[in-house]
């Protein structure tokens, strides 16, 4: 179950007076993050903005991630369970509350240097955590495998160099990027990616194969959308904050050196805009951009409707009809994650 506001609230570490008062630090905090990024720090120093953000964007994080394990292998889902969490920039500690509400790890390490959000993070785990919990700024303890390493929203706030030696510090069996879905994100993601494969590590999603990502270059980048319902506390939030929090785009990337499946073939990288006569869509086939084109008329109203729907990051299976200069036309065989 998700952590509702009216729950939340008492065990925020900063009271706030009104809901007016709440918005308006929600405001203050989403400036930081994307018109003031060289000062995005700044707010783990305010108890009022770390109590915003948990108010707000971490709640929106819970299920999120629960949206996002359905795109990953079932099975490789069900093996997390034994593992040990470790939440790399924790913050206050909502994406380890979402993995222990799916009932995935025992005990659960949050590594988060802001002392501020160690102490949001304390709240909300003795209020409505299980299992056991350990805290610190750095990585310093000895843990048993299997371990499951997260980055939820941390890797895009610390540089490479950084977040490989936590990686190579940890060992993890497994590791979990749950990003931002932008632009300037996509370039540390792929060195990131780069160092885990040479690890040993295979990727699980949403690369076809393990070999160089065809996006690599610097008016691209891979990532996908989510559709996310928020409770409905938090949806008002949304509406006065004029924040949009169903609709996101995130950068989402799987690795494991324990477990391997066949991943799908193709997978949407980018929608274009829908024509009278056709859906456009950019694929990665077997770790080749290809422009598909699937005409109207081979599909019935509620087909195309579904298609009308689908945003990058789905996973299709197609059959070619036709090559053309500009698209390859083909008939969907079998959609995923639609």
């Amino acid at each position: 179950m998700d952590l509702t506001l009216t729950a939340v609230l008492p065990h925020l570490i900063y009271s706030f007076k009104s809901e007016a008062e709440l918005v308006s630090a929600i405001e203050e905090v989403s400036e930081k993050f994307t018109r003031q990024r060289e000062r995005i720090t700044d707010y783990l120093r305010d108890p009022r903005l770390v109590a915003a953000y948990t108010a707000f964007y971490a709640l929106t994080n819970i299920p999120k991630l629960r949206e996002v394990l359905r795109w990953m292998p079932e099975a490789w889902v069900k093996e997390l369970q034994s593992s040990t969490l470790i939440d790399l920039g924790a913050g206050p500690g909502t994406f380890s509350q979402a993995w222990t509400a799916a009932g995935v790890p025992r005990t659960v390490y949050q590594i988060e240097q802001s002392p501020l959000m160690r102490e949001q993070a304390l709240k909300l785990w003795s209020a409505f955590g299980t299992g056991a919990l350990v805290q610190g700024p750095r990585w310093e303890w000895s843990v048993p495998n299997p371990k499951l390493l997260l980055f939820g929203h941390s890797a895009n706030e610390m540089d490479v160099a950084t977040a490989v030696r936590y990686i190579d510090a940890v060992d993890p069996d497994h590791v979990l990027f749950v990003e931002p879905g932008t632009k300037e994100f996509f370039p540390k993601m792929l060195e990131l990616r780069a160092h885990l494969l040479k690890l040993g590590h295979r990727i699980l999603f949403p690369c076809p194969l393990p070999t160089a990502c065809p996006m690599d270059r610097s008016d691209d980048w891979c990532h996908q959308f989510i559709h996310v319902r928020q409770d409905p506390e938090v949806e008002r939030l949304t509406q006065l904050a004029r924040k949009d929090r169903k609709l996101l785009p995130l950068t989402v990337q799987a690795f494991s050196r324990t477990f391997s499946s066949e991943n799908p073939r193709e997978r949407v990288v980018r929608v274009h805009s829908e024509t009278k006569f056709a859906h456009d869509w950019e694929v990665c086939r077997d770790n080749q951009l290809q422009r598909y084109q699937i005409l109207k008329r081979d599909l019935t109203k509620t087909e195309s409707k579904a298609l009308g729907e689908l945003r990058a990051g789905a996973a299709v299976v197609t059959e070619v009809l036709k090559e053309t200069e500009q698209f390859t036309r083909v008939k969907l065989v079998t959609p995923n994650n639609l």
